[in-house]
């Protein structure tokens, strides 16, 4: 399917100068009054041209320029073209792809001096060739007119009133020719009859108006004689009655058969009737062969007044539509409108007074950028697009431990009186230290203020690995010294790198633990604490979270135990090591 796979917007509303990658689904994730609405109004414009005001420019003595690059533009698309669009068409496309771009120079222009440009290459040099002729109507067969649903707005204009914009509006259009092919006749004979008794020469005119005629006629003839006068009721066509076309509807469970406005029901039911009649417009086109078109369906934030349920409906339906003839584009603050498969394409919009609306790199570009080898891409953009926390929250917090996802958000709203979400702090567990590395590096090549809390062990194998401290650091030298002299008396087992590895009837984790504990080792990995901590990384100076808060082992029950003991003052002072938790959660608000 062809889509818009990139806009480029200047000078629009909030959008100073910013580049917009584009999926079939793309769901738009930022702040209120960050921006997201501009860029789907934006894409609505560069399709469907119109007039724009002095508010919906940036800078009002510059002039505003949306550039969309199109792709998918194969032999399929093209052959469904009708010869003269096709014509104006093929001659632009560039490896599969159409670029072209919308400019208004000032505000209040009519539309014909809004100027529109397409991208074409010739002798190897890329030129942009203005207002090529028949290219607008071209472009039209192609993406035909948007349509836009904004959040706030009351949906009973759109599914209940009859307009070229609206949904119900665009549906009727889409079904006019065979209804009137079916009722045009016998309608047109039945008004012909109405006619026959209200125009003004019918000739079964109502002698009601008959003789108001005569009175006119006698007033007139007094200032003009000669002239004539008669009333006339205009009698409608058939295409009048389907502009009055709408919705109503029958709640069966309370009202029965009672028929309702839209405007009597809730804005969820309203919201609920619009999604609905999209995919009944999606169907309809399908079926009647709309191959080579693709509809902009952008949504001001579709999960608007729906309950949680029906809110995973709506982001099934729109999931489905954006392979069945439309990309969907929309705004949103609900992490059930992403499922795992949407949040690498998802765009994090943010706003900044010296830059305007923005977005940071997409996850799946991010780690593409961060990551060479395909395997670890994979692994690593498989565990980040688990958590939309990622998408939600303005700093990211990774951990490798059930333990740290469990307790943490408690500990936190304990020690800080609000929550993570409170301070825009999102938890995200990757399951191993080994991913920590690698998700700092996506999530920094995305512009995401990130922090890691890693066990002990992480300081010596998966830092050294990914460069974060040289193998022969002098806190880790001093370390193994300390690991020779407890696998010398017996109590752990070293592997080959003179590390801690399972053996002697204990964990690996629970060896390192052990070291931790040995008075030899205690200024060492002080100095390896401080040292991560420089680069945003806290490291459990006892080795883990669990001893330092006492918990001897990871289970539910276990979490479920402490949690319900926690709230005692008594019990949190009898913790081996709950400062060094509380300056951890200090840290996170730094």
């Amino acid at each position: 399917m062809h889509r818009i796979s990139k806009v480029k917007i200047e000078n629009y509303k909030s959008i100073q100068d910013a580049e917009f990658a584009l999926s079939a689904y793309t769901p738009l994730v930022g702040y209120n009054n960050a921006g997201k609405t501009n860029i789907l109004q934006a894409l609505s414009w560069v399709i469907k041209k119109s007039s724009l005001q002095a508010a919906d420019f940036f800078d009002t003595g510059s002039p505003v320029t949306v550039t969309a690059e199109m792709s998918g533009i194969d032999a399929n698309v093209l052959d469904a073209l009708e010869d003269n669009h096709r014509n104006r068409i093929e001659p632009h496309v560039i490896d599969g792809q159409i670029s072209l771009r919308r400019t208004q120079l000032q505000p209040g222009v009519p539309v014909g001096q809004i100027r529109l440009e397409i991208k074409t290459i010739e002798d190897g040099e890329e030129n942009w060739i203005l207002n090529p002729t028949g290219i607008d109507q071209a472009i039209a067969r192609m993406f035909p007119e948007p349509i836009f649903i904004g959040a706030m707005e009351n949906a009973t204009e759109d599914v209940g009133k009859f307009a070229s914009g609206t949904t119900i509006g665009k549906l009727i259009k889409e079904i006019i020719g065979p209804v009137a092919e079916r009722n045009a006749g016998p309608v047109s004979d039945a008004l012909s009859q109405v006619a026959s008794r209200l125009s003004a020469d019918g000739e079964e005119k109502d002698e009601t108006l008959v003789d108001l005629d005569t009175q006119i006629q006698t007033e007139l003839s007094r200032f003009f004689p000669g002239v004539v006068a008669k009333t006339h009721i205009q009698t409608p066509e058939f295409s009048d009655f389907l502009k009055n076309a709408t919705i109503k509807i029958y709640d069966q469970q309370f009202d029965g058969d009672t028929a309702r406005d839209a405007s009597s029901f809730g804005h969820g039911a309203q919201r609920s009737v619009q999604i609905a009649l999209i995919k009944c417009l999606s169907e309809i086109r399908r079926q009647a062969g709309n191959e080579g078109r693709t509809t902009l369906l952008l949504i001001d934030e579709p999960e608007l007044y729906l309950h949680p349920q029906a809110i995973e409906v709506v982001r099934a339906s729109l999931s489905r539509l954006s392979s069945e003839g439309y990309q969907i584009a929309f705004s949103t603050h609900s992490a059930n409108m992403i499922a795992r498969s949407d949040a690498p394409n998802t765009l994090l919009i943010r706003r900044t007074p010296e830059n305007g609306t923005t977005c940071f790199p997409r996850l799946s570009d991010a780690v593409r950028e961060a990551i060479d080898d395909a395997d670890h891409q994979s692994a690593t953009l498989f565990a980040l697009s688990n958590s939309t926390r990622v998408l939600f929250s303005e700093k990211v917090v990774l951990a490798e431990g059930k333990t740290e996802q469990t307790l943490l958000p408690d500990l936190f709203q304990h020690n800080a009186s609000c929550s993570l979400e409170e301070e825009k702090l999102g938890l995200v567990s990757l399951g191993g230290s080994s991913d920590v590395p690698k998700a700092i590096s996506v999530l920094s090549a995305m512009g995401i203020p990130t922090k890691a809390i890693v066990d002990l062990d992480f300081a010596f194998r998966p830092a050294v690995q990914h460069a974060l401290i040289d193998g022969d650091h002098e806190a880790i030298s001093a370390c193994k010294v300390v690991c020779e002299k407890l696998r010398d008396e017996g109590r752990i087992e070293l592997s080959g790198d003179g590390l801690p590895q399972k053996g002697a009837g204990i964990s690996a984790a629970k060896a390192f633990e052990l070291v931790a504990s040995d008075a030899d080792a205690k200024e060492p990995i002080k100095t390896l604490h401080d040292h991560f901590r420089q680069q945003g990384i806290w490291l459990w100076v006892d080795g883990t979270i669990e001893t330092h808060l006492g918990l001897e082992a990871k289970t539910s029950s276990a979490h479920s135990e402490f949690l319900a003991s926690f709230q005692e003052e008594e019990f949190r002072n009898g913790l081996p090591n709950y400062g060094n938790v509380e300056q951890m959660m200090e840290w996170l608000r730094e």
